[in-house]
């Protein structure tokens, strides 16, 4: 009879923690939180881009089809409002008032 032995990768499991498995989702994400401001900035400035790129988009309906242009837009809009949304929860996370909300968000 041949056994296999197999070792698992572990790191990315839930551990039990004190705090329970999200604070331990939280420390994950703290390397990332120095790009925070930054996300928020460039999630402004494509948002503005995208503001200013409506105008052409009769132009472009014309030259490239009305599907593929919506798409494109709605795609360009979402993608950047998720990419603020996520900035400003990473850059708000670490503060006092960010705690406060969470905190009385879980009592009631």
């Amino acid at each position: 009879m041949v056994y296999i032995r197999a070792h698992f990768d572990n790191r990315f499991a839930l551990q039990e923690h004190r705090d329970g498995p999200r604070a331990i989702s939280e420390e994950r994400g703290d390397e990332l939180a120095p790009l925070a401001p930054l996300a928020v900035i460039v999630s402004l400035v494509l948002v503005a881009a995208g503001c200013i790129a409506s105008s052409a988009m009769g132009e472009w309906t014309r030259d490239y089809g009305a599907e593929l242009v919506v798409i494109a837009f709605c795609l360009h809009m979402f993608l950047s409002a998720l990419l603020g949304s996520w900035g400003l929860r990473m850059w708000l996370q670490p503060t006092r008032i960010w705690r406060r909300f969470e905190h009385r968000s879980l009592r009631g």
